[in-house]
């Protein structure tokens, strides 16, 4: 049993270690521009290895977005009790300065530029996705405090278009203002369109 603890643990560290490795590059270089062979070669490992754990490279970035989400779903299971404006707000601040302390302005924007080009990087847009459906639940939370003339659907629509829209404008104009200062106007206009 304690063998296969060992041999369990040394799989998650090298599954850890190539993720790690591999983001660096990513970072440093740019997403298309590092190889499989690039991440083996710093981690001192083999494709079959890297194969082992992920089926492409792509599969490391979808990986950080399902580990957003978890911290997500923690942040939303934390929010205080208080008016659903505000905890929107406080929401949308914490996901914003977590983008930014985790991944960075250059990081998203080789994010959004490939995944425009290639269908393979799509789980932070897919429809279904965990952190849209807080947002979701946190229209909801509004709509039962405030009537508008939108429905739960197009408000949700919205809402994502805004949160991409605001990291898209903050990557690709370069703001020098930290992301979740540049979200706050654009999240305010959003909130006092309930009508």
């Amino acid at each position: 049993m304690v063998k296969a603890e060992k041999k369990q643990q040394r799989g998650e560290e090298k599954r850890t270690l190539i993720a790690t490795e591999a983001l660096k590059l990513f970072k440093e270089k740019g997403y298309k521009k590092v190889t499989v062979d690039e991440i083996v070669s710093v981690c001192g490992t083999s494709k079959g290895s890297f194969y082992h754990h992920y089926k492409s490279k792509a599969d490391i970035l979808n990986e950080q977005f399902i580990i957003a989400d978890k911290y997500y779903e923690k942040v939303y299971a934390e929010l205080p009790e208080a008016a659903a404006k505000e905890r929107f707000r406080i929401f949308m601040e914490k996901m914003y300065r977590y983008l930014q302390d985790t991944f960075g302005q250059e990081f998203l924007t080789i994010i959004y530029s490939t995944s425009l080009e290639m269908e393979t990087h799509v789980y932070f847009r897919t429809p279904d996705r965990k952190l849209f459906m807080l947002f979701e639940r946190l229209v909801a939370e509004i709509l039962q405090e405030q009537e508008s003339s939108l429905s739960l659907e197009e408000l949700k629509a919205s809402l994502i278009q805004l949160a991409m829209g605001i990291i898209y404008y903050w990557c690709t104009l370069h703001d020098p203002q930290p992301l979740h200062v540049s979200a706050s106007a654009p999240l305010e206009h959003f909130l006092n369109g309930f009508r």
